[in-house]
């Protein structure tokens, strides 16, 4: 049985990656569900936002391919906003990170009064900013980018005034120039293992929810959960966005940054299963599949099957 609560959307973008591939994970991802006849939702009729790419003015290292970046999350943003007008939960195959800002300031565009959680479930906090980024690249920096944030008491970088106009722009994402978007009590990590020293720093002073590797251990992945829906019982919508790399870096290394000690299949397979029946849920997006950097082990196929399984225990009896 079809689940029509979702738009299938698939953003087709790794500008924001420091490896180049995960603009192919979307695709591979769904050639992959038809393949072992996925029909749990609907993987023919499918959204499929397609960036166009520019030569740069100049050179911006502290924000790599920023103005490219500007120019596509406004189309992404335009798009979801007119999804959620209809009345479907956006479904998304994102190849970078980075896109989750417009995906989210999508949201926030049609839901401009309402309080938004958000579930990152992801190796890495992407709090940075162009003051702060170690690497340049944005798909560091879309959590910073809905909170508002720059950061700059911690800034070790002096970013170019292109790069700071620009950054504006991608925080204020939306026709309603909305900024900040997510509130740092409405925000929760899973799997977080590899963050730097400002966004520990971030964390610790925003006091934001976070649920390392130790602590699933600890606490068990149900409690987990139920610590982290009880935590945004505030929020009128939810949004989960799901990084490959939450996985441990022994599944696959078909994405950009795997790490080491994340989470098990089992314990994915449970998240997605809990998170996909919240009945606030107003989007959910898997994350940096790329097959361009494995082909032993493909990231595609193991997401596909994951996916399937997860929504298999969805359907009804």
């Amino acid at each position: 049985m079809r689940d029509d609560r979702f738009k299938l959307i698939t953003v087709e973008s790794d500008f924001g990656a420091g490896k180049a591939g995960a603009a192919l994970g979307p695709q591979a991802l769904i050639e992959e569900l038809k393949v072992k006849n996925f029909d749990a939702i609907d993987i023919y009729s499918y959204l499929n936002i397609e960036p166009r790419y520019s030569e740069p003015s100049t050179e911006t290292p502290h924000g790599k391919n920023i103005e490219n970046i500007t120019s596509f999350q406004q189309n992404v943003c335009r798009n979801i906003s007119e999804v959620v007008q209809v009345g479907k939960i956006p479904f998304i195959f994102s190849g970078d990170h980075s896109s989750a800002n417009a995906l989210i300031s999508g949201i926030k565009d049609h839901y401009a009064n309402s309080r938004l959680g958000v579930i990152w479930i992801d190796a890495h906090a992407d709090l940075h900013s162009p003051y702060t980024t170690p690497s340049g690249n944005i798909h560091g920096m879309p959590i910073a980018a809905l909170m508002g944030h720059d950061h700059r008491e911690m800034a070790k970088n002096q970013p170019k005034e292109i790069t700071k106009k620009l950054w504006d722009d991608l925080k204020r994402l939306g026709r309603r120039r909305i900024t900040p978007k997510l509130q740092s009590n409405d925000l929760v990590f899973i799997s977080l293992r590899s963050a730097e020293i400002e966004e520990e720093r971030i964390i610790k002073k925003e006091n934001i929810a976070c649920y390392r590797p130790d602590d699933i251990r600890e606490l068990g992945i149900e409690n987990v959960v139920s610590l982290t829906i009880n935590r945004l019982r505030n929020c009128e919508f939810i949004y989960v966005s799901f990084d490959v790399d939450s996985l441990d870096s022994s599944l696959s290394t078909g994405t950009g940054t795997p790490v080491e000690d994340g989470l098990s299949l089992s314990q994915a397979k449970y998240l997605m299963s809990r998170l996909l029946q919240l009945p606030n849920l107003i989007g959910f997006e898997i994350t940096e599949v790329n097959p361009a950097l494995d082909t032993a082990k493909p990231m595609h196929k193991l997401i596909a099957d994951l996916l399937i399984e997860v929504f298999k225990d969805l359907r009804p009896t």
